[in-house]
């Protein structure tokens, strides 16, 4: 018998059809993958079964029977318990106020925080989680708040476990400490839907995958026997090209950094970026990459050292400083940082070029087949430019935030996590265009977790630890030299 399964389900957003007559079901106890490109429908697809969404059409059936699931409440009573892609806490709530928020352990009238506090303390550590539960989540690094809805999901016992991109934000061994935990739940019996574009982590963890394109199921196999070429091919519904294009890089040092310095997050910081060069930053958590890129943008002033953009002295008081000088930076966070979701897909497009000469958005005019002409080149799936992000897939939402910032004709690109939760064919076109971009002449810093992306990306890559420059590599280095830079011990480490 299915778990879970789904009948003929359709859904629509305005005139974006998101989902086309889906069927497929989940066996019990299976580890179940989900895959297709941003826009597939996978997301809304899950959302439907965790009560967030109502179908248009069809019916959902657990255990065989069909289910009327009208919020995430109804869901969680199924059994159905969703990790979202985009972490959805309180900010302003601790670990454990934010793990049974909405399902608060109670005494009487009144909240029992001792006893929450307690269950949540038991949670973390099943999920080799060190935090007190009293901390303010805003604290929280992003790989801590994935985890934490991880196990706020536990905490209900869900019997269907829906992950959706759960590991966007944690390291290697973070995912290792995650899929032991999913492991430990699918022997017990839990069935596991794991929403990812990580091949090799759908490879591992899971034994069956259903794949969605332009929101109709292409089908459903057993992985055994399949290849990851075999995967993308149904994803995509074409062969992609392998190999980087290794480009071509010029003499002018676009940025020169010197002696950058913020504590605590990093110190002496020395690196430099080519025009038509690409050059990685590479860290474990807390390495200081972010704070980096965030420090030259100029949403923060360091402590020492000297940045030159183009052999002219740089030194940003806010971010519209950077933007008029050409540096710009794609967040880490496009959610929360990267767009305005009260406004149109057109007026986020045109905010970066507006920030670069007097911060005033214009009426839309001429711009208007501008923007037009951008969906097209990026493949933004929307309805129109009229829509607002929150319209679009997550992939989708990337694409805007770095149309926008490469609107402004950038001397400077600094990418945070450029393909963060992206899937395999929206990540080909994002390196397609950053290399092109690439070879008009911009430099590029790219910060990534995702060390065979930085690989194939850079042309050298710059390693941090703990806040200082180990060494860089050039194109050609192995995942083994890089992560020797990263965690080789050092006289510092000795004191």
């Amino acid at each position: 018998m299915s778990a879970l399964a789904f009948e003929d389900v359709s859904k629509a957003f305005g005139g974006v059809k998101a989902l086309r007559g889906v069927s497929l079901s989940v066996a019990a106890g299976d580890a179940h993958a989900l895959m297709g490109e941003n826009g597939a429908g996978k997301s809304t697809l899950m959302k439907i079964a965790a009560g967030i969404h109502r179908p248009d059409g069809g019916r959902l059936l657990r255990n065989g029977s069909p289910v009327d699931l009208a919020d995430p409440r109804a869901a969680l009573a199924a059994g159905i318990g969703l990790v979202h892609q985009e972490t959805l806490l309180f900010p302003n709530l601790d670990v454990a106020e934010n793990i049974f928020a909405g399902h608060e352990v109670r005494r009487g009238w009144f909240v029992d925080r001792r006893a929450m506090h307690e269950r949540a303390a038991a949670l973390l550590a099943h999920l080799h989680l060190h935090i007190d539960p009293s901390t303010t989540v805003a604290h929280l690094s992003a790989a801590q708040q994935q985890l934490l809805q991880v196990a706020r999901a536990l905490a209900f016992k869900c019997e269907v476990l829906i992950l959706d991109e759960p590991t966007t934000s944690l390291t290697d061994s973070e995912v290792d400490h995650l899929f032991t935990v999913l492991e430990q739940l699918r022997s017990r019996g839990v069935t596991l839907i794991y929403v990812s574009h990580r091949l090799p982590e759908v490879f591992r963890l899971c034994k069956t995958v259903s794949v969605l394109r332009d929101g109709q199921h292409v089908g459903t196999w057993p992985l055994e026997g399949k290849s990851p070429q075999d995967i993308v091919r149904a994803m995509v519904g074409r062969d992609l090209e392998t190999g980087h294009g290794e480009g071509k890089v010029g003499d002018r040092v676009r940025l020169d950094v010197r002696g950058l310095t913020r504590r605590p997050y990093f110190s002496d910081v020395d690196l430099q970026v080519h025009e038509g060069e690409i050059v990685g930053l590479f860290g474990l958590i807390g390495a200081g990459r972010t704070e980096v890129v965030e420090t030259i943008f100029g949403l923060y002033r360091p402590d020492a050292g000297t940045i030159r953009v183009d052999d002219a002295a740089f030194a940003p008081q806010a971010p519209a400083d950077a933007i008029r000088r050409g540096v710009v930076l794609q967040p880490e966070m496009r959610q929360s940082q990267g767009l305005f979701f009260n406004l149109p897909i057109s007026e986020n497009l045109l905010l970066g070029r507006e920030a670069a000469r007097d911060g005033w958005v214009r009426p839309l005019g001429r711009e208007r087949a501008e923007c037009e002409a951008l969906l097209t080149r990026w493949g933004i799936k929307a309805a129109s430019i009229d829509v607002p992000p929150d319209s679009l897939s997550g992939g989708n939402q990337q694409k805007v935030v770095l149309a926008k910032w490469l609107l402004t004709a950038p001397r400077i690109l600094l990418l945070d996590e450029p393909t963060k939760g992206v899937d395999v064919g929206a990540k080909h076109d994002i390196h397609h265009l950053i290399r092109e971009e690439a070879a008009l002449g911009m430099g590029c810093l790219v910060v990534s977790s995702d060390l065979p992306e930085l690989l194939a990306l850079a042309d050298r890559i710059v390693v941090l630890k703990q806040g200082r420059v180990q060494g860089e590599l050039l194109r050609g280095a192995s995942e083994e030299d890089v992560m020797h830079l990263a965690t080789r011990a050092d006289e510092s480490d000795a004191a």
